[in-house]
């Protein structure tokens, strides 16, 4: 792979080798994300029915295996685990239930 000085050629060439185990949808929800080193408002930048992107404000100290939970206007309080931490974000994956499947419609429906 050939690296480019913008580094764009390279994420992209990343991005489209990902395979993910559902869509996500590109958002800009407000929220809170608490784990137990702390908790820090920022936005959750994609979603699907599996997981999250959150960019965090500040940094927390989350790392990857713990638990998370994500309040939102949008969203309501869903719960997870972070798989991994890069920079400012965070992905994580979320616990699923029916609870949580119906949030994420919920969202889809009335918000999107």
């Amino acid at each position: 792979m050939q690296l480019s000085q913008s580094g764009f050629e390279e994420t992209m060439v990343y991005k489209d080798s990902v395979q993910r185990a559902s869509s996500r949808e590109e958002t800009k929800i407000t929220g809170t994300v608490t784990c137990k080193t702390g908790s820090t408002n920022g936005i959750v930048v994609d979603l699907s029915d599996e997981g999250i992107c959150f960019r965090l404000l500040f940094d927390i100290g989350a790392r990857t295996g713990q638990e998370v939970t994500i309040r939102s206007e949008e969203l309501g309080f869903l719960s997870g685990m972070v798989r991994w931490a890069r920079g400012d974000r965070i992905g994580i994956k979320l616990n699923l239930s029916s609870n949580t499947a119906a949030q994420i419609s919920s969202y889809y429906k009335f918000f999107r």
